[in-house]
């Protein structure tokens, strides 16, 4: 009975995904970024090890409503498109229990509904809606996938289509549906305070697709006109591992292969120190070593981004110092959509990653439940980050990222202000129903935005109203 209370308290939301802790461990920038629900996979297959056998006992069929606004209002004669789009979506998930065999054998499977509210005019493409061949969004969308899971003593194995969390790869879900990766995962949790982590992926299904596409990165699969290019991956393999060590330190240390075009590695290590009953300092260190690898499909990429800082919570309130540096000719790249939610890079915000080649960054964060008005489940969120690139350090005639290069961008200089909060009912009919507003504001300077870059990182003010709602079905 004590199991299953357990189970039912971390397994509460919708696609398995359990209590979401913002340690340093994770993606630093979390705080700031976590406007969903969708996150604490590993947290949740770390239960799912220690749930008693039973195929339908540990069943659970959970929903989520969620209403979605995002606008995006460019302010550079680079971008003439301003993307504004509102979209209500549908999703169900079911996870099955494990049979009472030496091997347990269950199943995963979910399914969800996107619907067109508006379109912005037919000015799509902010990520919610799949758009056509005129760049209009679609009125509708929808998919299923499912996936076996087999679970051996403190190993966990699933195959087919399923959320991935980890430095290397990681599902985007800042829109309407989380990003859903095709392959095979393997956790452990044998050894005391280790957990180990592989897999292997050969597709992607994005966060506003109703199909599964090849692997491409966010970057470096674009050309000069800022249209997706041939440099696809067959495939993504990593393995990894976390490591809790004496004093609260946590070590955590993946590399990973990127067929064709990368072997990336990264090593991150924070602690939690508490000076005094009220105070904790969290200080964390990421550090990503990027090569280009096998046909080199994006062309050289020579990268060693670092990125540290401070949080210092007291009395609810948290306060976090971020600096980062990108080393190399080309931007620090990662999967297309894997979501700044999940990137370990401390001064990645809502709408620029300070990723850029030659780049340094400073941010600061402050967060604070209002309780002080008497409502602790609102809570408030404000940040700042600066950073400088090189743009005359890329190479002009790189396949992946020439289009970045700029003669004038020595000193590129660009800024971002990001405000949000957050309201969770607490009790009554609409409990755990939950709102978020979020406002980013981007600025660039001269030399920022190089003249083939038409991504649309440039000067912009970007609007989301977020409106969700759990459901428990049994």
């Amino acid at each position: 009975m004590n199991n299953r209370v357990v189970e039912r308290r971390w397994l509460f939301c919708p696609l398995g995904i359990g209590l979401f802790l913002a340690l340093p461990a994770q993606a630093d920038n979390s705080l700031g970024q976590k406007d969903n629900i969708f996150t604490g996979v590993n947290d949740r297959q770390a239960v799912e090890l220690t749930i008693p056998p039973g195929l339908v006992e540990g069943s659970r069929l959970d929903g989520l409503v969620r209403n979605y606004y995002l606008q995006r209002d460019n302010h550079s004669a680079l971008v003439r498109r301003d993307p504004t789009e509102w979209a209500q979506g549908f999703l169900l998930s079911f996870r099955s229990g494990f049979t009472d065999t030496p091997i347990g054998v269950g199943v995963d499977a979910h399914a969800f509904l996107g619907l067109k509210l508006d379109g912005g005019g037919g000015s799509g493409g902010a990520g919610l809606l799949p758009l056509d061949s005129n760049l209009k969004p679609g009125e509708e969308f929808s998919s299923a996938g499912a996936a076996l899971k087999l679970r051996y003593r403190d190993t966990l194995v699933k195959a087919g289509d399923q959320l991935v969390e980890n430095p290397l790869v990681a599902s985007g879900t800042s829109r309407l549906f989380p990003q859903a990766y095709r392959g095979i995962t393997l956790k452990n949790h044998g050894l005391q305070d280790l957990w180990v982590d592989g897999g292997f992926v050969e597709s992607t299904r994005l966060r506003n697709q109703s199909g599964y596409s090849h692997l491409v990165t966010a970057y470096g699969a674009r050309n000069k006109a800022g249209v997706l290019a041939d440099r696809e991956s067959p495939h993504l393999g990593w393995a990894g591992a976390l490591y809790n060590g004496p004093w609260g330190v946590q070590i955590t240390a993946y590399g990973g292969q990127l067929a064709d075009i990368w072997n990336q590695y990264y090593l991150g290590i924070s602690d939690a120190i508490p000076v005094s009953d009220t105070l904790v300092l969290k200080p964390y260190l990421h550090y990503f070593k990027t090569r280009d690898e096998g046909s080199s499909q994006l062309g050289q990429i020579d990268n060693d981004t670092y990125s540290a800082g401070l949080a210092a919570t007291a009395y609810g309130q948290t306060v976090t110092l971020g600096l980062q540096k990108v080393d190399g000719r080309t931007p620090f790249d990662y999967l297309t959509q894997n979501d700044r939610i999940f990137l370990y890079l401390s001064n990645s915000q809502q709408f620029a990653d300070f990723n850029g080649p030659g780049e340094k960054s400073w941010r600061v964060q402050y967060e604070t439940p209002l309780t002080f008005v008497g409502a602790p489940t609102l809570q408030f969120i404000a940040a700042y980050t600066r950073g400088e690139a090189d743009l005359t350090r890329v190479d002009p005639g790189s396949a992946g990222y020439g289009y970045i290069y700029n003669p004038d961008g020595k000193h590129a200089k660009h800024w971002e202000r990001d405000l949000a909060v957050k309201y969770l009912v607490p009790s009554g009919p609409a409990k755990d129903l939950s709102l978020t507003l979020r406002w980013a504001a981007h600025r660039e300077g001269d030399g920022y935005t190089a003249p083939g870059n038409t991504r649309g990182n440039s000067s912009a003010d970007e609007y989301r109203l977020i409106v969700d709602y759990p459901i428990s079905l049994f």
